[in-house]
């Protein structure tokens, strides 16, 4: 992905799931025989804003606050799915128990 000095960025730290702004700060170009090769150095918010390789850090990169959030949401569908799966899948626990044949049903037992 290709930034431009002074281009705001969001990061998506992918232990905390938490959003924090970066600026790009500096672009480093290097010109080898075996190709080119492009760094970038990223300002944190922090008290002493920091200056990090944006390489080293553990999070996805959004330039577009837009892609973030889509990006969040699809995530959480594919949890909430997840965890209904699961919960269907030990559902099915229950219809394997017989009935009892004791139990005689009345219009109470009916849930609406």
């Amino acid at each position: 992905m290709k930034y431009n000095v002074g281009q705001v960025v969001y990061l998506l730290n992918n232990k905390e799931m938490r959003i924090f702004p970066a600026r790009i700060e500096e672009e480093i170009i290097r010109r080898k025989a075996s190709g080119e090769e492009v760094q970038y150095k990223i300002m944190l918010p922090t008290k002493s804003r920091d200056v990090v390789d944006l390489g080293e850090i553990d999070a996805t990169v959004f330039v577009l606050e837009s892609d973030l959030r889509n990006h969040m949401i699809e995530n959480a569908i594919k949890t909430i799915d997840g965890m209904i799966d699961r919960a269907n899948r030990s559902s099915r626990m229950f219809s394997a128990v017989s009935p009892d044949p004791d139990h005689v049903r009345d219009e109470s037992d009916v849930v609406e």
